[in-house]
């Protein structure tokens, strides 16, 4: 499969994901998806903030198969992957999802409308997100859970794919969020739930 479908397949996968973690975040709440706002909604963030984390997730993949791995004196034809290649694997997955995530945010930062201070938008992301990010620990627990289930392996772009990426969305914003969660609800969806 090319790396454009790939990241395309992830994309719409993440997208997916992300959307759907906001429900186990948010049980209770009404969020704001406000489809004719640009910015500083859910639907703003669901739908941007898939593609740089795709790009960042395939291109890493191929840096580590191509060239990182072989340099690493691991044998001709190793596959990359939790069981063969557990150390840098577990790097990619942490690696991917901080830049992904961070290249989002510098973009929002930079372009949002809503920001006063740009600056401070950015690096008051930094550390949460990192945070976050070492949950993705979890992810190859997670897909290793769903195919001993079910008895095969399910990739990006199919139902119990989404499994494993759903669960990284709810743990990386779960930790990187502020406790209690709804201090993470924008002015707007404060004023939805009476808060």
């Amino acid at each position: 499969m090319s790396l454009v479908r790939r990241i395309a397949v992830t994309y719409g996968t993440f997208v997916t994901a992300n959307y759907l973690s906001n429900y186990v975040l948010f049980p209770d709440k009404k969020l704001d998806y406000g489809f004719l706002n640009r910015w500083g909604t859910r639907t703003a963030h669901i739908i941007t903030i898939g593609l740089p984390l795709a790009i960042a997730d395939h291109l890493s993949i191929d840096m580590w198969k191509k060239v990182l791995v072989p340099r690493m004196n691991y044998p001709a034809g190793t596959i990359f992957s939790i069981s063969r290649t557990p150390g840098p694997y577990l790097f990619h997955i942490v690696t991917f999802a901080y830049v992904g995530i961070m290249a989002y945010i510098a973009w929002d930062s930079y372009a949002n409308p809503y920001h006063k201070d740009r600056i401070q938008a950015f690096t008051s992301k930094a550390y949460p997100e990192l945070q976050g990010c070492h949950t993705m620990y979890m992810l190859p627990l997670t897909s290793g859970a769903v195919d001993y289930l079910s008895g095969k392996y399910w990739p990006h772009g199919t139902l119990l794919g989404l499994f494993p990426p759903t669960a990284a969305f709810i743990t990386v914003k779960g930790f990187g969020m502020k406790w209690p969660w709804n201090e993470n609800l924008t002015a707007f969806e404060k004023k939805l739930n009476n808060l």
